[in-house]
């Protein structure tokens, strides 16, 4: 008996899924439990599709963490150029990346922190690649920072002598230390007070 002609189940077809979607919750499943403790099947899991959907879609898990940063970034993490590019000084853009941060470290029903500063800081040697790829972020972030505050001292907002490099790390500090605490459940009230009592220190130029 020909067991193959007329009776050959028609292979299915892959499961169709919103790729947007799955990448929002692939963003959020790294942002809440870093990069080294997510494993593929949990991500499957979360995405709701398959391993082979995932690498076939996304190509592998460093790529579609990448790729979820990246998503984070454009809109999570977008507050920090808003802030920089749209205050008229760097003490008001520097309140403000700061204020901001709070506020986008502490929403309800996502992951408390700050996905670049905290997803990737303890990667095994095979991972050496992604927490590079988010410290030259950082680095970037701080590149910025250090851009507006080096603007405002141009323009004679900043006490004579005021060290920009040193400002510029000290409130890089402040933020990755605020996405430290947020993620140990410091409320937001209590962290906007912290970066009004760090912002008393802001060395503006004598009257």
């Amino acid at each position: 008996m020909n067991m193959v002609s007329g009776s050959v189940r028609q292979r299915g077809r892959p499961r169709q899924f919103d790729r947007d979607e799955a990448l929002e919750r692939a963003m959020l499943l790294f942002w809440e439990r870093g990069y080294e403790s997510t494993s593929v099947s949990d991500l499957t899991e979360a995405m709701g599709i398959s391993t082979p959907s995932l690498y076939g879609t996304f190509g592998d898990k460093k790529q579609l963490f990448l790729e979820a940063v990246e998503r984070y970034q454009a809109g999570n993490g977008d507050f920090a150029q808003i802030a920089l590019r749209d205050e008229p000084t760097a003490e008001s853009a520097m309140r403000r990346l700061l204020l901001d941060a709070v506020t986008a470290m502490t929403r309800r029903n996502r992951p408390k922190g700050c996905m670049v500063a905290l997803s990737a800081t303890n990667c095994a040697e095979g991972s050496r690649d992604v927490f590079e790829a988010l410290s030259e972020q950082r680095k970037f972030a701080e590149r910025a920072i250090k851009s507006r505050i080096a603007a405002g001292a141009a323009a004679g907002e900043l006490a004579v002598g005021t060290d920009v490099d040193a400002l510029a790390g000290f409130v890089t500090a402040l933020l990755n230390g605020l996405a430290i605490h947020a993620r140990d459940g410091v409320s937001r009230p209590r962290l906007r007070k912290r970066v009004e009592q760090a912002m008393r220190m802001w060395p503006r130029r004598a009257v």
